[in-house]
C-alpha cells in the first residue's frame, strides 16, 4: 500500500499517523517526491529492520541518489555523507580522539563550563530563557575546548555558531555562517603547522597524511556545528523533561546513582534526530516481506523505534534493548561519548542546583523547531526555580 509520509511528531510525541504505521508493520511505501525519477520510497518503523538497514553498508548507501553530478558536492568532513572506503578512512582519523580516556580527560573542563554557565543563569534570575542563556553557550564552549579553539577565541566563535543557526536576520545568519567556515579553515591551517593536544591537532599528528587540508577544515566545521547544535537541543530537552516531570527530577536529586539511566532516557525519549540520512538500496532485496529494488530510498524513523521502547519518561528505565538515538552501524554518532559526558555531568548539577525547576509559561505555549535538517529543538524555554 502506498501511503503519504507522515510528519514525524506533534510536539514531543510521535504523530498519530506515524504511530499507527509503526503498529501496522515495520515497512511502508509512500509517494515518491519530485526529483527521484520514480524511485520508490519507504518509511521503516520496525526496530529490527532499522538496525539491520543501518548496519549494512554493503547493500545500503547513505549517499542520496542524484541525477546531476554537480549535485554530488558536499562539505568534506560530514561523515554521514560518505560511504566506505572514504567513510572508513575519515572516521578512522577522528575515532581515537573520542576514546574513553581522552573524553574523561575533558571532564574537569566540562564540569567547570557547566557550573559557570549555570552560575551566569542563576545570577540573571528567573524567569529566563534556558536555550539562549545556557542551552547554546554551554555546549559551544565545551565543543571549542574539545577541538582546540584557544580560550580567547571561544566566546566569539560560540556567538557566531549560535547566530549562524538561530538569527532571524538572514544577513546576520549568512555572515555568521561564513565566519564559522573561515575560522575553521584558519584553525585547521594553524593546527597543521603546529598541532596541539586536542581534536584537530590529534588528527594532524596521528593521521595528517591521510586527510587533505579541505577535509581537515571540513571535519572541524562539521564536528563543531554538530556538537553544539545537537547538544544545545539535547540540554533543552533535558530541562523541559525535568521541568515538566518534577517527580523524576526529585528521583535524580535523591539518587545520583541514576545518572547513567537518566542520561539514556533523556537521549531516547525526545529523539532529537528523528531520522538519519536516507539510505539507498544498492541491490534488489526483500525486507519484512516487501520487495525493495536497487535505487529505492529508505527513511528510518528513529523516533518511532525509540518511543516504542517506552511511551513514558522514566529515568529508572533499563536500556534493553538499546535505543538508537545515536544511530547504528558505521554511522553511529562518533561524538556519542562526548554527548554522554556532558549529560552525565549536567543532569545531577541541574537537579542539585534547581530542585524547584519549572516552566515559566504554560507548556502549550512552547514553540518547537522541526527536526529537518537540524535536530528537533525548542525556540525558547522560559524557566524559573
Amino acid at each position: 500500500m502506498v501511503v503519504p509520509l507522515p510528519h514525524q511528531r506533534i510536539r514531543l510525541d510521535p504523530a498519530p499517523e506515524l504511530w499507527a504505521l509503526h503498529q501496522e508493520g515495520p515497512l511502508h511505501s509512500y509517494d515518491t517526491e519530485t526529483g527521484l525519477n520514480g524511485r520508490r520510497q519507504w518509511l521503516v518503523t520496525g526496530y529490527d529492520e532499522v538496525r539491520a538497514i543501518l548496519a549494512d553498508a554493503t547493500r545500503f548507501s547513505s549517499m542520496r541518489p542524484v541525477d546531476d553530478e554537480a549535485d554530488r558536492a558536499h562539505l568534506p568532513g560530514i561523515l554521514q555523507a560518505y560511504d566506505p572506503p572514504d567513510h572508513t578512512r575519515l572516521r578512522g582519523t577522528v575515532a581515537g580522539a573520542f576514546s574513553v580516556r581522552r573524553i574523561e580527560r575533558l571532564r574537569p573542563r566540562v564540569e567547570e563550563v557547566i557550573e559557570e554557565g549555570l552560575d551566569d543563569l542563576e545570577s540573571m534570575g528567573s524567569p529566563i530563557d534556558f536555550v539562549r542563556y545556557a542551552g547554546w553557550p554551554i555546549p559551544a564552549l565545551i565543543a571549542c575546548e574539545f577541538l582546540g579553539v584557544p580560550r580567547d577565541d571561544q566566546a566569539d566563535l560560540s556567538r557566531m555558531i549560535r547566530d549562524s543557526r538561530e538569527s532571524r536576520i538572514p544577513k546576520q545568519r549568512a555572515q555568521s555562517s561564513l565566519g564559522v567556515v573561515n575560522y575553521c579553515e584558519k584553525l585547521a591551517a594553524r593546527e597543521r603547522r603546529d598541532p596541539g593536544d586536542e581534536l584537530i591537532g590529534f588528527i594532524v599528528r596521528e593521521h595528517g597524511d591521510k586527510v587533505s587540508d579541505e577535509e581537515l577544515s571540513g571535519l572541524a566545521e562539521a564536528i563543531l556545528i554538530v556538537a553544539v547544535e545537537q547538544m544545545a537541543a539535547q540540554l533543552a530537552m533535558a530541562v523541559l523533561l525535568f521541568a515538566t516531570n518534577p517527580a523524576q527530577l526529585s528521583l535524580l536529586r535523591e539518587g545520583p546513582e541514576l545518572v547513567d539511566s537518566a542520561t539514556e532516557e533523556v537521549l531516547r525519549f525526545p529523539t532529537i534526530v528523528e531520522a538519519p540520512s536516507p539510505r539507498t538500496a544498492l541491490v534488489d532485496l526483500n525486507i519484512a516481506g516487501h520487495d525493495i529494488h536497487a535505487g529505492d530510498v529508505l527513511t528510518c524513523s528513529m523516533l518511532a523505534v525509540n518511543r516504542a521502547l517506552g511511551d513514558k519518561f522514566d529515568i529508572t528505565r533499563e536500556n534493553t534493548p538499546g535505543h538508537l538515538a545515536f544511530g547504528h552501524g558505521i554511522h553511529h554518532c562518533v561524538g556519542a561519548p562526548l554527548a554522554r559526558l556532558e549529560l552525565r555531568v549536567a543532569l545531577p548539577i541541574l537537579a542539585r542546583r534547581f530542585p524547584a525547576l519549572r516552566l515559566a509559561v504554560p507548556e502549550e505555549e512552547l514553540r518547537f523547531v522541526a527536526g529537518k535538517p537540524a535536530p528537533f529543538n525548542i525556540e525558547e524555554l522560559p524557566v524559573e526555580w
